[in-house]
């Protein structure tokens, strides 16, 4: 594997460097230059010793994209799962979470948004006046510490400027969906600027509540930001960022028949609304080096409820009720209302050529849970501190070497209603070992080694039903210890002599040490899940991103990848060996093609075929998502100062699985274990209306 590897991207650098190689008495143009941060300056991202994908604006309106969720099929190595109103959870190269109910859990995969950790806050990710999201793949250990061991995804909104526009959004679609969007900016004074935007959506959503003859997945979401940029003197410039978020969307989304038409009596709901801050200077007026500060402050309710039993209970609907008039049957409703307080403290010291940063990190996360009705109750407080640095050091005028680390410090307790306590402390060290080299001006080869890590925590749910009676809980279920992955990485990135190639071709391989997996205890039709720390965990893989322009009327988009996983010494309290076995979420491959072509000068045409592999919904039972292949399209028609584009997503109205159990919960056929699936979107489409001023 690792031979065909190499052979690969040696044959993808000589296709990039070969007609520059070629006459060199040719002077090279400059890179078309999508900037990213993640190695702590702004930079290209064909010189990032990383593999990132970047997604702009013209992707999101291709794709009618209003939701995160909605973009990550088109990137490689990226799934996510659902088991909520939106695929809220992300997995990247096979890490990261699948759900959370009881635990107070620190994701794999982070989410920040304007600089505001939104890490586990999954509704917060609506794209309207989103300039570029970035996803950044395997451990960003020295830049982003405990949330980004498999990665992280960094959102930016469009930053204020001195000219004024506005911008306006009007869109409507089938399951009676619509969304409004304003966004304006200007120059307030000479040194001043900010920007103001709101945003508005809804839809029925993709399931039929039979029994309350109403939609149950229904979403209404908005939000409202504002960002203010001031140069207040020659070497002082400060920045703020205010955010509302109120989503208030249904959740019914499993049925004891797999299907889209529900008869739950009581739906569920998938709710948050927040509000948060960040706030930053950057201080350029010492010689010898800059400062930069930055402070950020959230405030979060969230509502996560379901009907366990997924059916009705009226006797005078027996067919629609059959399941819930069984004489075995069971009543049950579950409800998560969570009250998350965030607050976090940087500050950097950046060399002014940025050959060095240093800086400290503080931050504290509250989290207080009430359970059905306040039948338990939880309170989760964790702090972290950390210092950290990196050297960019030039070894000649082509090669580059990077060294990267972090240190830093957790300290948490956990008690609940039941009466525990459990304070966990431990110092977790992770860091960048990078060497690049500039080949010729348009194509980069680089070599990394960087180590990643995540905090242990207590497992809420199996502390919640120590009590319960019938039901034994084992200590070992208790808490679970923090996790390291380390990646090695490989990459080839360029760009051909005429500009009209670029590629990113990326091998890597990561090992899991103490890795985190979640398994169950079950009794009757009483079960309680909590997260253990197995052996280790293999996951190895490739990914190739680019795009070809191959006329002025036709561009081609593409994304692959390939990926690999392994757990290892991994057995379940209840004797099953997953010695061996892939891990979840982890398809084999990932594919994604995007053709533009211009039929006339302002009408372009998008067609896009994506798929995946089928994986594993999870670690603790063997139900797999079947493989898929999925078909998009739009038609965008350009005016002077507007674009009018009818798109539609899974045209060919594929039922594709986006959350999958392995449970008991139907009494007609004796509370047999069955398999148990919630399905993603069907055939959308829409139009939608953009005017920029």
């Amino acid at each position: 594997m690792k031979l065909k590897l190499s052979s690969l991207s040696i044959s993808l650098l000589a296709a990039l460097s070969y007609q520059a190689a070629a006459d060199e008495s040719l002077a090279a143009a400059p890179l078309e230059t999508i900037e990213v941060t993640g190695d702590f300056q702004r930079e290209s991202l064909q010189t990032l010793s990383a593999s990132a994908s970047v997604l702009g604006e013209v992707e999101m309106t291709h794709r009618g994209a209003s939701y995160l969720d909605e973009l990550l099929n088109s990137t490689a190595n990226v799934n996510f799962t659902a088991g909520a109103s939106r695929g809220r959870f992300v997995q990247i190269r096979g890490v990261g979470l699948r759900s959370q109910f009881v635990d107070p859990i620190t994701p794999s995969v982070g989410m920040l948004v304007d600089g505001i950790n939104y890490s586990g806050l999954g509704g917060s990710a609506l794209l309207f006046d989103i300039d570029q999201v970035t996803l950044y793949r395997g451990p960003q250990g020295t830049r982003f510490g405990a949330d980004a061991m498999g990665g992280i995804i960094d959102l930016q909104s469009h930053a204020p400027t001195q000219d004024t526009d506005l911008k306006l959004r009007l869109g409507a679609g089938n399951y009676n969906s619509y969304e409004a969007g304003l966004a304006a900016g200007t120059g307030l004074t000479d040194n001043t600027a900010a920007r103001f935007s709101v945003y508005q959506r809804g839809s029925d959503g993709y399931v039929d509540n039979l029994y309350l003859d109403k939609p149950t997945q229904d979403q209404e979401e908005s939000l409202a930001r504002f960002k203010l940029s001031s140069q207040l003197t020659d070497a002082l410039t400060m920045n703020l960022v205010v955010h509302h978020i109120d989503i208030n969307n249904g959740y019914d989304g499993f049925t004891l028949d797999n299907t889209r038409n529900s008869v739950a009596n009581q739906p569920g709901k998938d709710t948050q609304k927040s509000d948060a801050f960040a706030i930053s200077a950057l201080y350029t007026g010492l010689s010898a080096f800059d400062i930069e500060l930055q402070g950020t402050g959230l405030q979060a309710d969230t509502e996560y409820s379901y009907d366990e039993d997924w059916t009705c209970h009226d006797a005078t609907q027996a067919q629609l009720c059959a399941a819930g008039l069984h004489p075995d049957h069971y009543v049950g409703f579950d409800n998560y209302l969570r009250d998350h307080e965030r607050g976090s403290l940087e500050i950097k010291l950046k060399d002014k050529q940025g050959d060095w940063v240093i800086g400290a990190y503080a931050q504290r996360r509250d989290v207080a849970l009430s359970r059905r009705n306040a039948t338990f109750k939880s309170h989760y407080d964790v702090s972290n501190q950390a210092v950290f640095g990196q050297k960019v050091t030039l070894l000649n005028d082509q090669t580059r070497l990077i060294t990267g680390l972090r240190v830093e410090r957790y300290d948490s307790e956990y008690t609940d209603s039941n009466g525990f306590t459990i304070d966990q402390d431990d110092t977790m060290v992770g860091g960048k070992l990078a060497l690049e080299y500039q080949v010729v001006p348009r194509t980069m080869i680089y070599t990394s080694l960087s180590r990643g890590y995540k905090v242990g925590g207590a497992n809420g749910e199996a502390l919640a039903k120590f009590k319960d009676k019938g039901f034994s809980i084992p200590a070992s279920a208790f808490s679970f210890e923090p996790e390291y992955l380390w990646n090695a990485e490989f990459g080839v990135k360029g760009q051909s002599e005429d500009k009209k190639h670029t590629l990113a071709v990326t091998a890597f391989y990561m090992e899991r040490e103490d890795m985190q997996l979640k398994q169950w205890t079950v009794s009757g039709v009483q079960f309680a899940g909590f997260i253990s720390n197995a052996g280790k965990g293999e996951n190895y893989g490739l990914e190739i991103e680019g795009q070809r322009v191959f006329t002025d009327q036709l561009t081609l988009n593409y994304s692959l990848g390939y990926l690999d996983t392994k757990i290892e010494d991994f057995v379940t309290t209840s004797g099953e060996n997953f010695d061996g076995r892939e891990q979840a979420q982890s398809p084999k491959y990932q594919y994604a093609f995007s053709a533009d072509y211009s039929v006339l000068e302002n009408l372009v045409v998008t067609l896009g075929l994506e798929g995946k592999d089928d994986y594993f919904f999870s670690d603790s039972h063997n139900e797999q998502a079947p493989s898929q292949n999925l078909i998009n399209a739009s038609v965008s028609y350009y005016g002077e100062q507007w674009s009018l584009t009818a798109w539609g997503r899974n045209l060919a109205d594929r039922d594709v699985p986006v959350r999958g159990f392995y449970i008991m919960n139907d009494p007609r056929i004796g509370y047999e274990t069955s398999r148990y699936v919630q399905y993603g979107e069907p055939r959308v489409f829409g139009l939608t209306f953009t005017y920029d001023l």
